[in-house]
């Protein structure tokens, strides 16, 4: 796999799968899920935090518009809108993909709300 031969279609056709089982596993709550295509080990501790810290003012993510695209030598970075089930106004989601061994992970993801 090779993120730069991919159009954006092809591309998230692979990378959008693993950010919805991300948020679907944030929206309940489970770590062991959450972290399943992570790149790197993701403490349990900072998971919980992060819930404790935003979840009751946010609730449920559900992407929604992608925003963009940006292609790197090592990575994709997507950005897609953010709807929260606790707040009017829509986020962004920016997600990080990488490709190791074959196989598209995340390298990293955050919302700006």
């Amino acid at each position: 796999m090779r993120f730069a031969e991919f159009d954006d279609e092809e591309l998230l056709t692979v990378v959008k799968p693993l950010a919805e089982h991300t948020e679907n596993s944030w929206n309940q709550k489970s770590y062991e899920d959450f972290c399943l295509y992570l790149s790197d080990q993701f403490p349990e501790e900072e998971f919980n935090r992060q819930l404790e810290d935003s979840y009751d003012e946010f609730g449920i993510h559900t992407i929604t518009d992608l925003v963009a695209i940006h292609r790197n030598p090592e990575n994709v970075i997507v950005i897609w809108q953010v709807d929260f089930e606790k707040r009017k106004e829509p986020g962004l989601l920016m997600y990080c993909f990488i490709e190791r061994e074959g196989k598209a992970l995340i390298g990293g993801c955050t919302y700006h709300a």
